[in-house]
């Protein structure tokens, strides 16, 4: 009966010490996504406020929806939020459209030589890497020079050249990890390269491909220095007109901050709706039998 009392009492000691090692962990997490969350939350407040309020630190507040209606009626905000909405769609579109050919064509196409394929990968890597303010003066004679400074297209041109190869290097990795025996099957029972692209890799590689869709979306979304440097006020993006808030005579946080709020929900959605389909594919392959 001892020995029975000794054993119930180690295990209900291990399941305490357990349960409170699961709590404190949990409290750890907690505090660190408070962190991290807190300019967010502040941020979002931030919008309900007056400019005098604003300027104060405070949580504790008289919320107003003046900030917001003053933001949304300026048909600035509504023209700016209408150039990333285009820039996004057709960036993100354009870029998937050139490089899933490409990524498909690296994996399972057959070049002359036989490492032309990592050849061309690496360049593909290696353009990644490029910052775009080594190429800004390149860029902005050239825009100059054939009238597509100020001009919706020309940063439309520089986000595809950017972010195509970034489409190139997530979707190869995924492609990388299709097995290539049943392409070798289709291909014997008479498929061709486009179908295999088309009904097989796509179909396959779905997830991640709408994960890689999903990161060049954000980036072109977020992107502030091709848009301020090759864009003016008519084709210019939300993160150039929340530039713009600070003029000389000081800084508009409450306008800042509503601006800032109605320009990460977009991401914010999309990323909430998309969240199994990012988190799939871009753990695709991570763990292999």
């Amino acid at each position: 009966m001892m020995q029975e009392r000794t054993i119930t009492q180690i295990q209900r000691s291990m399941r305490l010490k357990k349960i409170l090692k699961k709590t404190i962990l949990a409290l750890i997490i907690y505090c660190i996504a408070l962190t991290y969350f807190f300019p967010i939350l502040y941020m979002f407040l931030s919008g309900f406020k007056t400019e005098q309020q604003a300027v104060k630190p405070a949580l504790l507040f008289q919320p107003t929806l003046q900030t917001y209606q003053k933001v949304l009626s300026d048909p600035t905000m509504v023209q700016y939020l209408k150039n990333s909405v285009l820039q996004v769609v057709l960036g993100t579109g354009i870029s998937l459209l050139l490089g899933i050919p490409a990524a498909f064509a690296l994996v399972f196409g057959k070049l002359k030589k036989k490492d032309s394929a990592g050849k061309i990968y690496l360049w593909f890597i290696t353009t990644i890497l490029l910052p775009p303010v080594a190429v800004l003066i390149p860029l902005f004679i050239t825009y100059q020079k054939l009238n597509l400074k100020n001009n919706p297209l020309g940063l439309l041109i520089a986000y595809i050249g950017f972010n195509t190869p970034l489409a190139v290097w997530l979707i190869h990795s995924f492609f990388s990890d299709l097995p290539k025996d049943i392409f070798e099957a289709a291909r014997i029972d008479g498929c061709t390269r486009w179908q295999q692209m088309v009904i097989m890799a796509i179909p396959l590689a779905r997830t991640g491909i709408i994960s890689a869709g999903l990161i060049i979306a954000v980036q072109i979304w977020n992107e502030f220095f091709l848009a301020f440097n090759l864009t003016g006020n008519p084709s210019a993006t939300l993160p150039v007109y929340m530039s713009r808030f600070r003029e000389q005579q000081g800084l508009f946080v409450a306008q800042l901050s509503a601006s800032s709020t109605i320009s990460i929900l977009p991401a914010l959605i999309l990323g909430w709706m998309s969240q199994k389909a990012l988190v799939k594919g871009l753990t695709m392959g991570a763990v292999k039998e």
